[in-house]
């Protein structure tokens, strides 16, 4: 469609800028529908009410702390990975990524979404879901749902295990730090990937 007054096609940074707004806005939606889907599973599968899982652990402070540490060595270790052969000639395979690099986020847009990822995901799986399963039955579907087994190729499924490996600490940061260490983690985890790959797609 043509622009009226300037007679141009919208630019590809105003469509880049929509979909992200979307993006969040899903975010938000998928947050919403988690914690919703934890207060059911909370209310007829434990026998305690979900206010209980902050309970568990360490103080706040303390599980914040270790929560940073942790999300920044797990983004270092992954971030190096993907930034090398075999797994960064599939890495655009994977949807998620994919989509996320072709998006422009501001730091306030990063900040966000991955505060929502981190409070949202890590409340129903880690919360809800991981009391009831365990870490690695758990840890499978989070990753099957999120799409990051592949198995085309090493580079696939190296990938794959690498994000597993980060399901098992989100895992075991909860059954031994508590849950907000879990979700600072997944949080923190998330804001320095989405500079990575965003950076690696301009570069």
């Amino acid at each position: 469609m043509i622009d009226e007054e300037n007679n141009t096609l919208p630019s590809t940074q105003d469509e880049h800028q929509a979909s992200s707004s979307k993006l969040l806005l899903l975010s938000l939606f998928s947050t919403t529908a988690y914690l919703i889907l934890a207060i059911l599973i909370f209310r007829y599968f434990h026998d305690q009410n979900l206010y209980t899982v902050f309970e568990h652990g360490y103080p706040v402070t303390t599980q914040l702390l270790i929560g940073i540490v942790s999300g920044g060595a797990a983004a270092g270790i992954i971030g190096f990975f993907i930034n090398r052969p075999p797994v960064s000639e599939v890495l655009h395979d994977f949807y998620i990524v994919d989509m996320v690099s072709k998006l422009q986020f501001t730091s306030f847009d990063r900040i966000q979404l991955s505060a929502f990822a981190g409070v949202g995901e890590e409340l129903l799986f880690r919360g809800a879901i991981q009391p009831l399963l365990g870490i690695w039955i758990t840890s499978f579907i989070f990753i099957g749902i999120h799409g990051y087994f592949k198995f085309k190729s090493a580079g696939h499924m190296l990938f794959g295990l690498t994000m597993f490996g980060l399901s098992m600490l989100l895992g075991y940061l909860f059954e031994y730090t508590g849950l907000i260490a879990a979700m600072t983690a997944h949080a923190v985890y998330d804001v320095i990937m989405l500079q990575i790959v965003q950076g690696e797609d301009k570069s």
